[in-house]
């Protein structure tokens, strides 16, 4: 027997359903979808990340773990305010807003509206548990989109058509979730005898005018089709956030009402009176609002583990954060406790390269993301020495193993691959969960979309 084979078999991300689905029928499936060759919305013609037309095969107790920390880590992290900072305006102005106590007054205040956001975790997977690298909140989490590649990747597998099979294998539709999830908040803000429920989306990260028309239209398709299904109409506008103004009592965008509003790109600046306004009235629904600043933080994983470690929550609760949640300290000049030892922070980084990630507490896209394994010394060195004297703010972050899947590379050879899972929380419920994969032999370290990994829908395999 090949052992080789064999061990493809034990580690694929087909699992032990490897040799049904990598039979004969299917030599001929491309490794990558081609998006020209499909119908896919106008947006994804030009899609510029590779999507794999192999699927993800996960178990159903694989995915019940992934859903427990998305239902509960967005609602946590809520609670740092009032259970870190005894919800004093000065010491969260000092950590997250630079002394600027103004904001930090009107952080707290968006805080206490208790506002559902949307979130996603990114997550490893190793020796059966998952540990959580970040929790991104808000509209402009991605990868929710990549749903649109289902059928696709669904018409290429018999498997999933097959009558005897065909009720086996689950794909949550992150997509559909998503929606369902915007819809159902932004109704609450809608008067019963009100049938035209408009939302504005933010899109002022698009800088193509032919890419946010595109966008605009395939968002528009989604939200009306769930608006149809509570026999309600309207629709999605953007435009400029300084055209919604607040007339009586009421946000409006040229002719329209609004109920809802949400950025679906990282918007950078200030958020327009009016809009604030309607927010505070409890006239719209924002989940994009002045505390999603200090949701996004990174170090509030730290914050995180040092509330499990007095034992704040839940011992359940406890316990499940300290599993989950990689030792993480912001990067200062100073002493640190580390696996009950006291040592400098900095003497831990140079004497144990390759057991720390050194990243950007408010960064994105696997920008600013430095792991130790993957430098020289030299460069090492020059990292710590530069984030340390940066006007951003760093943390440092135990390194987490992966166990690493054998997938269909470029060239559709079954190799090893890295996964980073992003996993979807919609107000206190999963969504679903996707991946991204990078050959491990070419792998530089940071698995993102945007640095070129490769992504895949799964499945879960219903018993």
């Amino acid at each position: 027997m090949d052992k080789s084979n064999l061990t493809i078999k034990r580690n694929s991300i087909l699992q032990d359903h490897y040799i049904n689905f990598k039979g004969k029928d299917n030599i001929e499936i491309p490794a990558w979808v081609d998006p020209q060759d499909y119908k896919l919305p106008e947006i994804f013609k030009e899609y510029k990340y590779p999507v794999s037309s192999w699927p993800i095969l996960i178990k159903s107790e694989t995915a019940n773990k992934i859903a427990v920390l998305c239902e509960k880590l967005p609602k946590m992290i809520r609670r740092i305010p009032e259970l870190y900072f005894q919800n004093d305006v000065k010491k969260i102005a000092d950590f997250y807003y630079k002394g600027n106590e103004m904001i930090a007054q009107f952080v707290l205040m968006c805080n206490e509206k208790n506002v559902d956001v949307g979130s996603r975790l990114d997550l490893t997977f190793f020796k059966g548990e998952f540990n959580i690298l970040e929790v991104n909140m808000g509209s402009s989490i991605g990868g929710w989109q990549i749903q649109s590649f289902e059928p696709i990747i669904r018409s290429f597998h018999s498997q999933f058509s097959k009558i005897e099979t065909s009720d086996q294998f689950l794909s949550r539709n992150i997509q559909s979730n998503y929606i369902n999830f915007l819809v159902e908040r932004t109704i609450k803000y809608v008067p019963k005898d009100i049938d035209e429920v408009n939302i504005f989306v933010e899109l002022g990260h698009i800088r193509d005018d032919e890419m946010k028309k595109n966008s605009l239209i395939f968002f528009n398709e989604l939200f009306q089709k769930e608006l149809q299904k509570r026999r309600k109409n309207g629709k999605a506008v953007t435009g400029e956030l300084t055209r919604l103004k607040l007339n009586e009592g009421n946000l409006s965008f040229e002719d329209r009402q609004i109920y809802g509003v949400i950025f679906l790109g990282i918007t950078k600046g200030n958020i327009p009176q009016d809009l604030f306004r309607a927010f505070i009235m409890d006239k719209i629904y924002f989940p994009d609002h002045l505390a999603l600043s200090m949701y996004s933080d990174k170090r509030n994983l730290q914050l995180l583990r040092t509330l499990a470690e007095s034992r704040t929550f839940s011992e359940e609760e406890n316990e499940l954060l300290l599993k989950s949640i990689p030792w993480t300290v912001e990067l200062k000049d100073n002493d640190v406790i580390f696996r009950q030892k006291l040592t400098p922070l900095c003497s831990l980084l140079l004497e144990n390269q390759e057991k720390f990630v050194i990243k950007a507490a408010n960064g994105y896209q696997g920008k600013d993301v430095f792991i130790g394994n993957c430098q020289s010394k030299e460069e090492w060195i020059r990292i710590i020495d530069e984030t340390l004297n940066s006007d951003k703010i760093f943390i440092v972050q135990e390194f987490c193993q992966t166990t690493d899947f054998f997938a269909p590379n470029k060239d559709n050879e079954w190799t090893l691959h890295k996964m980073i899972w992003g996993a979807f929380g919609f107000g206190e419920k999963y969504g679903g969960v996707w991946v991204r994969m990078s050959e491990t032999e070419k792998n530089i370290g940071v698995i993102n979309s945007a640095t070129g990994a490769v992504e895949a829908i799964v499945y879960e395999i219903r018993s």
